[in-house]
């Protein structure tokens, strides 16, 4: 990660009081005796990690994956997604930030996907060793979607940035936006800033 990145995220993660987390990923919500306990990943954490990952396995970086794969089998059945990531540097450089980021890799196991008894876990790792390791291969783009539209972790061919011609194999998770803070709770974290503006 550059240094002009490390600050930029840095300086965003300063701001978690004033951070709202928008995005839920389906699976980090179980439902207990009716009551619902949610473990979700901060919105800048989020696009943080997409970000990473759509870098290091765009046009600029696909190359060096494949060397990669090709020297250290980094996406295999034998290694978790927590552990290829891991070793590629894509983790968020917050502690607690980066145990949620392993927790939701590891209920990616629960998720379904687009192929028969394979779950979102195991469909993400084949679709980058498949990839990787095939001919031709392509660049990886991972997107998201809808859990309500499709519960599924779903992988194909297609033009996901609307300003390019580039065909990428997209991987795409299920997600579920997450409820707004209540108006109330919008007005109380203001108070405290206004009264130190007046000073």
């Amino acid at each position: 990660m550059s240094p002009g990145w490390f600050s930029f995220d840095r300086a965003l993660n300063d701001r978690d009081d004033e951070v709202r987390v928008s995005l839920v990923f389906q699976s980090a919500t179980l439902k207990t005796e009716e009551i619902t306990m949610g473990s979700s990943i901060q919105d800048t954490t989020t696009s943080d990690m997409i970000y990473l990952l759509n870098k290091r396995f765009g046009i600029d970086g696909i190359l060096e994956m494949v060397e990669l794969q090709t020297e250290f089998h980094i996406f295999s059945a034998d290694h978790s997604l927590q552990h290829s990531f891991g070793l590629l540097g894509i983790t968020p450089w917050d502690p607690f930030e980066r145990e949620r980021w392993y927790k939701f890799l590891e209920l990616l196991k629960t998720y379904p996907s687009d192929l028969p008894k394979v779950n979102g876990h195991d469909r993400v790792v084949k679709a980058y060793k498949d990839n990787l390791e095939g001919e031709p291969t392509i660049c990886v783009f991972i997107d998201v979607h809808l859990k309500e539209k499709d519960p599924r972790v779903t992988v194909y061919e297609g033009q996901p940035i609307l300003y390019s011609l580039q065909t990428y194999l997209v991987i795409s998770i299920p997600v579920t936006p997450a409820p707004l803070f209540p108006p109330h709770t919008a007005e109380a974290g203001k108070k405290p800033r206004a009264a130190k503006s007046k000073k």
